[in-house]
């Protein structure tokens, strides 16, 4: 069924009717709507927002309802017209498929098209905001809390490092913040740390969501793990499971090939090295307890870490985070 299948995808890619836009721009504004109400969603989103400011990398992917609403269909049809050219689209495939045959049906589909030109280089890597604490009031059981900064970007080397640290940190259920908060204590049921990387930039943070009296607990809590983590060294034991981890999530995650495809594309998209599994295994396996304690005294230094909240209690929320964010400026989210 391929060629059938592409066929339909590149008519969805390439040449799409548009004929039904209002009854999508409805649907999409109900997404909208339904992803602000929950907070433990839309905190990322005020993170962004305290961590990147007006940069493109600091609004909601999905959007704002407004613009959805007010954008005329010309616009869309426009900005289909100058984005979605054959130069711009990277085509990938993994699984039970020859490359001779994908090249084959690209040929064909796209042989008609222009090539056009690429697309716009995006915003330069943005200047790094003043921190802030950001905390929007709403009725809500739980405070959903984000802290987090700039982390590095997708061809920094130290990426390797990152990862490693963020399982020991928080990353994984055998981690050290969800032992502390979750496990030990049972301040919430929902916590980890997470980073991202991007073409100039990156974010690393944290997401804990408790119920308003375990707030100042749970957070005493997360603000002595960070503590730890930038001052106190991990050890060898430690730093060997976090990367036999790393690697077997890799390793496990390449066994699908729909992620194998992803693979693929994104290293075209995002100008990176094809990297064979023994490779990055050995990149790895090369992390060095120096490493970790540089990456976390940097991406981790209170200077730098922006805290936001979401629930129905703002001063309570501010007390609990004062400490881990002593250079941030307060600010409605």
């Amino acid at each position: 069924h391929l060629p059938e299948a592409f066929d339909v995808m590149a008519d969805m890619v390439w040449r799409p009717s548009l004929a039904d836009l209002d009854a999508e721009r409805a649907v999409v504004l109900e997404e909208i709507a339904m992803y602000e109400d929950d907070p433990q969603d839309s905190v990322f989103d005020v993170l962004g927002t305290a961590v990147f400011g007006d940069h493109p990398l600091g609004r909601a992917i999905i959007g704002r309802a407004e613009v959805v609403r007010d954008t005329p269909a010309e616009a869309i049809r426009d900005f289909h017209a100058r984005r979605y050219l054959p130069r711009s689209v990277v085509i990938a495939a993994a699984g039970s498929v020859e490359h001779a045959q994908v090249v084959e049906l690209a040929e064909r589909t796209l042989g008609g098209l222009r090539a056009g030109q690429r697309a716009e280089e995006p915003s330069a890597a943005p200047a790094a905001p003043e921190p802030q604490v950001r905390f929007q009031v709403k009725d809500t059981e739980q405070v959903h809390v984000c802290v987090g900064g700039v982390g590095i970007d997708r061809h920094d080397e130290r990426r390797y490092a990152a990862r490693v640290l963020d399982a020991i940190f928080g990353g994984l259920s055998s981690s050290r913040l969800f032992q502390a908060v979750r496990e030990e204590r049972g301040l919430a049921y929902s916590v980890y740390s997470f980073h991202s990387e991007y073409s100039d930039s990156g974010q690393v943070g944290l997401y804990l969501g408790t119920r308003p009296d375990n707030l100042a607990e749970a957070m005493s809590i997360v603000s002595a793990e960070l503590d730890r983590l930038r001052s106190t060294p991990i050890d060898e034991a430690e730093l060997v499971r976090a990367r036999d981890n790393v690697k077997a999530r890799i390793v496990l995650a390449l066994e699908s090939s729909g992620a194998r495809m992803q693979r693929l594309g994104a290293s075209l998209m995002y100008d990176l090295p094809l990297l064979e599994l023994d490779e990055i295994t050995a990149r790895i396996d090369a992390v060095t307890l120096d490493d970790l304690a540089g990456v976390a005294q940097e991406l981790w230094a209170p200077e730098r870490l922006s805290a936001v909240g979401i629930g129905p209690d703002d001063q309570a929320f501010h007390a609990a985070v004062g400490s881990l964010c002593p250079a941030a400026r307060v600010l409605s989210a």
